[in-house]
Parts: structure tokens; sequence; C-alpha cells
């Protein structure tokens, strides 16, 4: 899996203390029993640490098209990213 999966996993295992073992690329938002305030501070973390947008983030979404959606998204930031000037310095 990818590093942004294992950011997210990483994060429900450790900050949610969701069993590792409830945590797989299959399980969606709504079967690991996160209550309401539990889903939003998932959303906003997700949001901060990979630049998702929490309103993007639902329950029915897999861990593994989660982290799919915020590999495209961080791709289509970068290339979105406007080039330097000519002699600019980065």
């Amino acid at each position: 899996m990818t590093a942004t999966y294992r950011i997210i996993t990483d994060c429900l295992i450790n900050d949610f203390e969701v069993p590792a073992d409830d945590v797989t690329p299959g399980t969606t938002l709504a079967r690991l029993d996160l209550d309401s305030l539990s889903l939003v501070e998932l959303s906003l973390i997700v949001e901060e640490r990979l630049g998702l947008a929490a309103a993007d983030i639902r329950q029915d979404i897999t861990l593994a098209e989660l982290a799919a959606l915020a590999d495209a998204s961080a791709a289509g930031r970068a290339t979105a990213r406007p080039a330097a000037a000519p002699g600019a310095q980065l």
C-alpha cells in the first residue's frame, strides 16, 4: 500500500485506537464504528496531514479509496502550482 494509506491506518490505530485487525484496505469508515465526533476529528486530521477536503470523506468510502482520493488530490495540487519564473530561486 501507499505511504498515504499507511498514514491513514496509523492514524486510525494510534489516534482512535481502532484494532489493527479491523483496518484493511476494503474496510469502510462506517464499518469502523467511529462516532460522529470521531469522524469529524478524523476528517480534520486527514485534511491537515494529507490536504484532502473534509467534505470528500464519506462513511461509505473504503480506506483504500480514501488513500487513493488523497493521493489524487495531492497530485492535482502539485500539477496546479505555477511554474517558477526564469531565474527565480526555489
